[in-house]
């Protein structure tokens, strides 16, 4: 489980730098804007595979299930401050690089471990 974790996160970066690299083709706020957009897809996943690597050796399922929730709560706060912070600042962001990049980081999420399966 632990190396499925790492690998996922490794492609999701990886995806995640291809994106950065073909909007930076364009100009300094969409760059910026995409990279502010995978970062809040990023950053909370990252945090989220760390917790779970934590408790990966754990057997007691109710506590896993807890530890499992917590997490994702953390998450989901982090990728809203994140964009709070983003949003309350005077920079004029492109708002569809931004999403597209947050989206391209939480679907990468779903079909990375079909990637990663087996090895």
């Amino acid at each position: 489980m632990r190396n499925q974790i790492i690998k996922s996160l490794i492609l999701q970066y990886a995806l995640g730098i291809m994106y950065l690299s073909g909007a930076g083709l364009w100009d300094k706020t969409v760059m910026l804007s995409a990279l502010v957009g995978c970062m809040a897809g990023l950053l909370p996943n990252t945090y989220f595979s760390i917790r779970m690597l934590q408790a990966a050796d754990n057997n007691n399922a109710v506590q896993w299930l807890g530890f499992a929730y917590r997490s994702e709560m953390g998450k989901w706060l982090m990728t809203g401050v994140i964009f709070m912070v983003a949003f309350s600042t005077d920079y004029p962001w492109d708002p569809v690089f931004m999403f597209a990049g947050f989206s391209l980081m939480l679907i990468s999420g779903w079909f990375v471990p079909f990637v990663t399966k087996g090895n």
